[in-house]
């Protein structure tokens, strides 16, 4: 026999992770109820070997994205706990959780933002090689969209260092990531996995600095130029003063 009761932790907050959003998220509890099972047809029997169950099952709803889920926190007299069981099955973090666009690349050109997503897609299918030459494109898909000329990607890449949009020691690394999308896509050499993540990690902060964090910075105030903030030459201001006491007499 189960008994139910009302329990208290209705309207309070939880941490869960949501499917939705990626990530542990703030739940409120909008229906719970206790529960207690007892067994009728031999309670001597229970009595003396002490089985129990006792838990508290509670329907939640993300504060983010109202996705709805059901949680069961119990305790069993051979597993004390407690125990929890959250349904739909929460998804286990990956690395690609880490990445700062992994859900939506705002703020980035089209091209470039269709290149990212269908090579998250590859490496979330676990397609190694195609990740590899994904890499590789979205590279060369900035460099194309940001007018980098040069014969080789090399080039293009250097070219953005002149162009004042990477340093130089981001130019080596991305030409570390150019030499493992060539492996990828000439001899169908997979890169590693750690690789990948390291790739993926090093050209969302590409992204960042070329197109999203200037698109946040222009609702900031300008910083003055070197010239502006030149303060005015004492002498070249007394001068100004002689000639114009001059005039007056």
């Amino acid at each position: 026999m189960i008994k139910f009761s009302e329990s208290k932790t209705e309207n309070t907050k939880l941490s869960v992770r949501c499917n939705t959003c990626k990530r542990n998220t703030y739940h409120t509890v909008i229906r719970a109820v206790e529960y207690k099972l007892t067994l009728d047809a031999e309670p001597e029997h229970v009595k003396e070997v002490g089985l129990w169950l006792n838990g508290i099952a509670q329907i939640i709803v993300c504060d983010g994205c109202n996705t709805i889920s059901f949680r069961d926190k119990y305790s069993f007299s051979d597993e004390p706990g407690p125990n929890e069981d959250i349904y739909p099955p929460r998804e286990t973090k990956t690395d690609l959780d880490e990445l700062y666009l992994r859900d939506e690349v705002y703020n980035v050109p089209r091209i470039v933002r269709t290149i990212y997503k269908e090579t998250f897609l590859a490496i979330e299918r676990e397609n190694p090689t195609l990740a590899g030459i994904g890499i590789r494109a979205i590279i060369e898909s900035v460099c194309n969209e940001k007018k980098a000329k040069g014969r080789t990607l090399n080039n293009k890449i250097d070219k953005l260092v002149d162009m004042s949009l990477l340093t130089k020691k981001g130019a080596e690394i991305l030409n570390g990531i150019r030499l493992l999308g060539n492996q990828a896509a000439h001899k169908m050499k997979a890169p590693s996995k750690e690789q990948i993540i390291a790739s993926m990690k090093v050209i969302d902060h590409l992204l960042l600095g070329v197109y999203v964090l200037p698109y946040e910075a222009s609702v900031l105030p300008k910083a003055k130029t070197e010239e502006e903030t030149k303060l005015p030459d004492t002498n070249t201001s007394k001068k100004r003063r002689k000639t114009t006491g001059d005039k007056r007499k």
